[in-house]
């Protein structure tokens, strides 16, 4: 137990070997009490978990079939398979393989990187670094602003922020041989002060500004800094004068690492004419042939990027694909043939980071009800060692601090802490998730206080739809299309999940078992989408088979984009599905849209669908009004010379709402504590989501269960531990565990709202990908639950306790506090 350990605290792991002791003592005794048997039945290993299942529930609308309808990923078969291809599969005779070189220090300047013994390799033909680059060394040049200090390779003589900064790449003839070469790449640095690898560092050394300074990005035409600014609404009542109870808190959340299962991934080809051809795994085509341009040197219509599909994104190849685009573009300028890059896994997990480790100071007050007065936020983010252009992340993650709830008074101050880490970046509900989950502690706290279940306080805080509801950023619920929905939710899911009679047969669970124990927990959460940012075209072709292939401004990246589209295509020409075809994306065809992400762009890139649909359909009406078959109308449109070729342009109206909607759910999770080692079993999740009238039940539903299992992992098992010197340990697929098959819940039900159709929304539709990660809340405060009933015994009390994510086994264990002198065998 003495031995160094990165990963378990050496009390974590003495309390271990003594409980492992004790139940070997106990599963030896010849007569257990029954309160102590559950210490040795197991139901955490492979073998003692029965196989997860669940339930899934939706409406359709049959007048717009086959939208709503429940189709599968028009691609799930072949990936399956794995017949389908990705960037990662594509590959060009004469290719060589490039292999990132990454900085080994932070916060120290590079005085010698050597390249000489990598070169005598075999296979090795060059080391590319910042000399070969003909145009500017910096991959996120047209952001400006912060985004500056980034180069696409650090050269001798810079002063290098962090480890897993690019300084060059190799490049060879195999895969192998450009990932051994790199190895042998010299760099040699003289330290420049003190390496800070987390918030308390960074504030306490550089502090925490009040403003970001940021220029204009071509994200989404605001400045980043748009964002840096105290927000606050009403007028708070004095505490003393209207008998309310103040409390301060802190609430510290996690980070957590990308681990899509294609790592970055591009292939580079020249072209003649000093054209290129760039195959990548991308959420952003746009931006990063905008990089490339400038990178290379080269106007942007030279460069066609062209993304198949990514095997998976998640906001990790919205921004930091560039990095290896660019590198790979580099080298086969200079080489004069294609280079490919393919990321090993640690590469990836060490220069691409994700989402950002965050603080939430709260100061609330309440009255004796639970009725929330006031509230106010300090929220620290750390976003590596520049802020660039994660004002976008923090404007997703705003509206999560207020969640679903009123106050009369609310003011939140968001600030960024620079440190000596890799930069962060876009991750599946970015900021947010963490946001709501903060909101739900402070609701637990004030629920705690005041000696009311936390169900009883959520609800009395709800938005009073009798009174003017306005949100502190801007969103007028109720207007313009922006529904509420979360009170229909919150009752409804309370009946299909159960929960009342659930409840009590967790307390005659707890009370019957001493060391295994139950929790659950509801919480609801308010998603508001940024429809004005999204803009979205696609071009729609008709062939004379009456075959149909469109193209969007969208990449599939796993989320259904390209079947959502072919639904309302299929709806819009009134032809079968089968005709249908969903091309991959590239720029030369659809050229000026935003980025894949953040949960709308599959409804924008349909809307831009059906806008060039209405066009053909009017083309074709003089045809199909004869009542020819949608074939022969087609061959006599052609006959005729008409036009079967049209695009479309898509924008969500304009609102009165900072946010066009919201999307909004509730669930209940019920899990179960080892309370001898700290480990958990989530044994029931039951989700209710508004998505409107869903585009695509299966693709919906999946990626609400999807997205939920996300994350779990980031509740329960991704932690993130990085050592004094700036070198991330929790690494690879040893060292960083991501949830497998046995951490999806025993059952797991998911359920979507029938006829409520989003008015603002594409075909009724809402957003789908993101919002369902904002009920994680519930889990957290499941397991907390269990975490009370196993303090209640041990005679620490019932009275709240902070507690921080992730929710691992070392840190529920110490929740729950000494249990030695408990520890008795009969």
């Amino acid at each position: 137990c003495a031995s160094k350990n990165e990963f378990h605290s050496l009390e974590y792991r003495q309390s271990l070997a003594t409980a492992f002791l004790y139940k070997t003592f106990l599963a030896g005794s010849s007569s257990i009490p029954s309160q102590l048997k559950s210490a040795i039945v197991p139901f955490i290993p492979a073998d003692a978990q029965p196989i997860s299942h669940g339930t899934e529930s939706f409406g359709t609308d049959p007048k717009e079939a086959p939208i709503s309808e429940y189709i599968i990923k028009r691609s799930a078969r072949i990936q399956a398979s794995g017949e389908a291809l990705f960037p990662s599969d594509c590959g060009r005779p004469g290719t060589l393989w490039g292999q990132v070189v990454l900085t080994t220090s932070a916060n120290a300047r590079l005085v010698a990187l050597d390249a000489s013994a990598a070169l005598k390799m075999p296979g090795v033909h060059d080391f590319i670094a910042a000399a070969s680059i003909p145009g500017v060394n910096c991959p996120l040049a047209s952001f400006g602003g912060a985004n500056l200090k980034e180069k696409l390779f650090f050269e001798v003589n810079d002063e290098v922020p962090c480890q897993g900064e690019m300084v060059g790449i190799i490049v060879a003839d195999t895969w192998q041989q450009a990932h051994d070469a790199a190895k042998m790449v010299l760099q040699r640095y003289e330290p420049l002060g003190p390496v800070l690898v987390d918030i308390k560092q960074g504030v306490q050394y550089q502090g925490a500004p009040d403003i970001v300074d940021n220029t204009a990005s071509t994200v989404s035409g605001r400045r980043s800094r748009d964002w840096w600014k105290v927000y606050e609404q009403g007028t708070a009542r004095a505490p003393k004068d209207n008998g309310l109870t103040t409390l301060k808190g802190t609430f510290s959340s996690n980070g957590q690492r990308h681990f899509y299962m294609e790592t970055q991934s591009v292939l580079a080809t020249p072209l003649d004419g000093n054209c290129w051809e760039v195959i990548v795994s991308d959420q952003y085509s746009d931006l990063t042939q905008t990089s490339l341009a400038l990178v290379l040197g080269v106007p942007q219509h030279n460069i066609n990027v062209k993304v198949p599909r990514a095997g998976g994104a998640f906001g990790g190849k919205l921004l930091r694909q560039t990095l290896t685009a660019c590198a790979a573009a580099v080298a086969a300028k200079k080489m004069r043939q294609p280079v490919r890059i393919q990321n090993e896994r640690i590469d990836d997990m060490r220069m691409i980071a994700g989402r950002e480790v965050a603080q939430f100071d709260y100061d609330v007050s309440f009255d004796v009800q639970g009725k929330v007065d006031s509230l106010e936020v300090t929220m620290l983010l750390d976003f590596g060692w520049f802020w660039g252009d994660n004002g976008f992340d923090l404007a997703f993650g705003l509206p999560g601090t207020a969640n679903c709830y009123q106050f009369n008074h609310f003011k939140l101050d968001p600030k960024a802490v620079e440190t000596n880490t890799p930069h962060t970046t876009f991750m599946r509900a970015p900021v947010s998730m963490q946001a709501v989950l903060a909101a739900e502690v402070v609701m637990e706290h004030v629920a705690r206080t005041v000696g009311r279940p936390l169900e009883e306080v959520q609800a009395l805080n709800f938005y009073n739809m009798n009174e003017s509801a306005v949100t502190p950023f801007g969103d007028h619920l109720g207007k313009d299309g922006y529904n509420y929905t979360i009170p229909t939710l919150f009752l409804d899911i309370q009946k299909q999940a159960n929960f009342s009679d659930r409840k009590k047969a967790v307390d005659a669970y707890n009370a019957a078992n001493r060391w295994t124990k139950k929790g659950i927990a509801i919480t609801p959460t308010m998603f508001p989408i940024n429809c004005a940012y999204y803009s979205s075209g696609a071009l729609v072709c008709i062939y004379s088979d009456g075959t149909v292939l469109v193209s969007t401004g969208g990449s599939e990246i796993g989320q259904g984009l390209d079947t959502k589209v072919a639904l309302c295509v299929a709806n819009a020409l009134d032809t079968p599905l089968e005709k249908i075809q969903v091309g991959p994306r590239e720029t030369s065809k659809i050229p000026n849209n935003t980025a894949t992400g953040g949960s709308g762009t599959s409804e924008n890139c349909c809307g831009a669908a059906v806008a060039a649909c209405e066009k053909l359909v009017a083309a074709m009406k003089p045809y199909r009004e004869t009542g020819k078959s949608w074939e022969d109308a087609v061959t006599a449109a052609i006959a005729d010379k008409v036009s079967l070729v049209a695009t479309g342009w898509f924008s969500f109206p304009k609102s009165e709402n900072a946010n066009g909607y919201a999307t909004y759910g509730a669930a209940v999770a019920e899990t179960m504590i080892d309370v001898l080692t700290g480990e958990v079993r989530v044994e029931r999740v039951d989700i209710l989501m508004d998505l409107g009238t869903q585009l695509d039940a299966a693709i919906d539903l999946g990626q609400l269960q999807g997205g939920f299992v996300m994350a779990l992992g980031f509740l329960l098992t991704e932690e993130l531990k990085i050592d004094a010197s700036g070198t991330l340990l929790s690494i690879g697929t040893w060292d960083y565990k991501i949830p497998t098959a046995y951490d999806i819940p025993v059952e797991f039900n998911v359920s979507l709202l029938k006829d409520s159709p989003n008015p603002f929304g594409v075909k009724g539709s809402k957003a789908s990908a993101e919002p369902v990660m904002c009920l994680i809340p519930s889990v957290f405060m499941a397991v907390k639950n269990a975490i009370y009933a196993a303090r209640a015994d041990s005679g620490a009390g019932s009275g709240w306790f902070p507690l921080s994510t992730p929710l691992t086994t070392d840190k529920i264990r110490a929740a729950i506090g000494d249990l030695g002198a408990q520890m008795t065998v009969p």
